[in-house]
């Protein structure tokens, strides 16, 4: 309803992969942005940061290398994102937990020395990423600007990807974080994923009016 009402844009920035998040959303009308932003797609938009394909092949190769020598490990595995990829060690028992971490981090130090990347630690997963002066706040910036209008950004993000979001449009939006915390850039919050239904509801209901 608020992309048919045509008086508000939505966009969806993820660490998925592109064709991931559009597969999961299925939506048109919005923007979807992947790999924290380095691709985004969306109407008057095809972008894929022009860095990020100089690391497309050697984060290929370090995937690989990661994947043999984790492939014993059960409930681990590799998830592969064009330009950068997730190692998910949430399955595994605590003893692997420690050795896959250690395991990741050495084959990147010890037979990849020469490169520079992006480590981003989360819930029990290990992405590596291009090492680019690119973020989830730049590529928010990126869409408005795109936009070529007069909007007010509101901005609701979970992960702490999404402090770089919340600190760019600070200043000039509405940040939102999901589930309240004193270490945020967020200026407000909601409880849970339970309540952004509720949100978009009323921000439905503002844009009728």
């Amino acid at each position: 309803k608020i992309i048919l009402s045509g008086s508000a844009s939505i966009a969806i920035l993820s660490g998925r992969s592109l064709p991931d998040i559009k597969k999961r959303v299925q939506l048109d009308g919005i923007y979807y942005g992947g790999n924290h932003g380095l691709e985004i797609a969306g109407p008057g938009i095809n972008f894929i940061h022009p860095e990020a394909h100089s690391f497309k092949n050697v984060i290929e190769k370090v995937s690989q290398s990661i994947t043999e020598a984790t492939r014993n490990f059960p409930g681990v595995f590799i998830e592969k994102k064009n330009f950068s990829f997730t190692l998910h060690f949430r399955m595994a028992c605590k003893e692997d937990k420690r050795l896959v971490r250690r395991i990741f981090h050495s084959i990147i130090s010890e037979r990849f020395a020469g490169y520079t990347f992006r480590v981003i630690k989360g819930k029990q997963v290990l992405e590596l990423a291009p090492d680019i002066m690119w973020d989830k706040g730049r590529a928010a910036l990126f869409i408005l600007q795109k936009l070529n209008r007069n909007n007010l950004p509101v901005y609701v993000g979970d992960d702490f990807t999404d402090e770089m979001a919340f600190m760019a449009l600070k200043k000039r939006g509405i940040t939102i974080r999901i589930g309240r915390s004193q270490k945020t850039e967020a200026e407000y919050y909601l409880k849970g994923q339970y309540e952004i239904l509720k949100f978009l509801k009323t921000i439905y209901g503002i844009i009728e009016r």
